[in-house]
């Protein structure tokens, strides 16, 4: 199974950017909502290990889904910029910067079909806060 690590590298009170990485290889940067006590739609989910399945839906098509976080459901990794985009997800992008004076994770639709074409249907991630 692939093993693929998220690291939230920075971590403030209106988002988390991190970096996941694949064989050691930077795949993408993130951006969660900020931790506030896993709370559904406005929390980033609790640091540990997920199995994360296909997921397809008319809004998510061909994405992927965390299976059992606690206290959680729909938790899917997918494309979007804002940390109101997030909704306790994971957004995927290119690179990290800012729309309008906000964090945002950019070329998110992009950087989401390029992973597209190198991750698994079912891959295992390992959510850790800090470098």
């Amino acid at each position: 199974m692939q093993e693929l690590k998220l690291k939230r590298e920075i971590i403030s009170n209106k988002a988390i950017l991190g970096t996941i990485e694949l064989d050691n290889t930077e795949l993408c940067r993130t951006l969660e909502n900020p931790w506030l006590n896993n709370r559904p739609y406005i929390s980033c989910i609790p640091a540990g290990k997920y199995i994360a399945k296909k997921y397809s839906s008319e809004k998510y098509p061909n994405v992927w889904e965390l299976q059992n976080v606690n206290g959680r459901s729909k938790i899917l990794i997918h494309n979007g910029n804002l940390e109101k985009h997030t909704q306790g997800c994971i957004l995927v992008g290119a690179t990290w910067g800012f729309i309008d004076d906000e964090l945002a994770v950019l070329n998110s639709t992009a950087t989401l079909n390029r992973i597209r074409k190198k991750l698994n249907d079912e891959f295992c991630i390992e959510i850790t806060n800090g470098i």
